[in-house]
This record gives structure tokens, sequence and C-alpha cells, in this order.
């Protein structure tokens, strides 16, 4: 597939419904995996590094810094689509193919044209691990640096990001930074995972946080994101 250097459409409004929460989680499990080095068993689908051994590991695909592709896992000729480390990410396929994402359901892509071919690599790799609603993403590096392989992780014994002030207004500069094309479904994917209520007017979305904190997000007249305040809950105990 030869792809102009851009998602499509379809991908766009995914990713940018679910790009604040993804960036979190994948914070959140980079931070709690940390340096260290870790093998993985595709048939026992394990990670194991020196603190111990996650299970629940999928081959999400690889991408190539030689030709700039990215390879789903069921599409490499390595692997069989009944492999145990393949089978559950065939419901990426299915997805792609229930909302037309063209990203999701062909085999090879050519990510080439894009500014950062391998940075669209890892924004394919996290999004397409929410469909499968693990913990996170990790990748290393193959073939002598020529490659690498991401590898989707489903253990519950690591921790789901929840609602947090502080990293709200980073997260969604980030998350539209990845899908700049509606800024606005941005903001309304990470309300609506946080199943926050809000108000919806041209030029701001408030709504309250878990933690009863309100959070107002404001928009410039060609509906960008100009500015995102958290203010923290009143407490009784003050008056």
């Amino acid at each position: 597939m030869n792809m102009s250097g851009d998602f499509s459409a379809a991908f766009q409004k995914f990713g940018a419904t679910v790009a604040a929460a993804a960036i979190q989680q994948q914070d959140l499990f980079n931070a709690t995996l940390g340096p260290s080095d870790r093998w993985a068993d595709l048939e026992a689908r394990t990670l194991t590094g020196a603190d111990g051994v996650l299970d629940g590991v999928s081959l999400l695909g690889s991408f190539s810094h030689v030709t700039g592709t990215w390879l789903w896992g069921w599409a490499n000729p390595s692997f069989e689509q009944t492999d145990r480390a393949i089978a559950p990410t065939l419901r990426i396929r299915e997805f792609g193919t229930q909302y037309g994402i063209i990203e999701f359901t062909t085999g090879e892509l050519d990510l080439s044209k894009f500014p950062a071919p391998h940075q669209a690599a890892t924004t394919l790799a996290i999004a397409a691990g929410v469909v499968l609603g693990g913990h996170g993403t990790w990748s290393t590096a193959i073939n002598d640096g020529q490659g690498a392989v991401y590898l989707h992780v489903d253990d519950g014994k690591l921790p789901t990001a929840g609602f947090d002030p502080i990293a709200t207004p980073r997260l969604l500069l980030a998350a539209v930074g990845a899908f700049p094309a509606d800024h606005r479904r941005v903001v309304r994917g990470y309300f609506k995972h946080f199943k926050i209520q809000y108000a919806d007017t041209p030029a701001a979305m408030t709504g309250q946080a878990p933690d009863g904190s309100t959070i107002t997000v404001t928009f410039d007249s060609h509906g960008r994101l100009e500015r995102t305040t958290v203010e923290p809950a009143d407490d009784p105990a003050a008056d």
C-alpha cells in the first residue's frame, strides 16, 4: 500500500478519539517497565526481564528502517494466523473492517512518505493496542538496528492509568499534536474515556472530572486547542 504521507480519515478519527488516554496509558506502561532489558517468547506469550515475567504478549507487527514499511504480525509469512501470539491481534483487522480503517486491514503499509516513518509506526502500534484493550506496547530493535518489532502486553499485574488532573493539559496537547485534524474530537474522546460529563460550546468544552475538579478547554476561531485549565474541587475543610 503506497500511502501519501498521512493516515486515512477513518484512522485519524479513531486515533483522535483514543489518543490522549492511550498516551497516558503508554507513559505509565513505559515508566513501570523502565529501561531494563527484556526478552520475548512468542510461543509462551511472555516478556521477561530482571523484575519478572509479563504474560499476555501478542505480536502487533514490525517496522523496517530500510524500506519504511510496517508489516502486521498476522501478515508476516513467518507466522501462522493461528499462532498464540498472532491470533489475538486478528481483532484489529476485524475492527478495521467494521469501521473502514484501511491501516488495520492492509497487511503491509508503506510509511516511507511520512515525515517521521518510525514515529508513524509507533503511533499505529499504540492506537492498534487500544483495540486489544491491554496495558501497553513494547518495542525493541531487530536485525542489527535495521528494524523494530512491536509487542502488545495485556497482563493484569500491570497498572491502568486513572484520571490525572496535573497531566491532563500535557496529554491533550500531545494528542492534538499526534492527530491535529480535529482537536475537539481529541478532547471529547478524553472526556468520554473517563466518563466526564461536559458542556460543549463553540469557544470551550467544560466538564467535571472524577476527582471533582473542573476541566476547561478553550479553542480558537479555527477550532484548535488554545488552553486547558484544571481547577481543583473546593475543599470543605478550608471553609
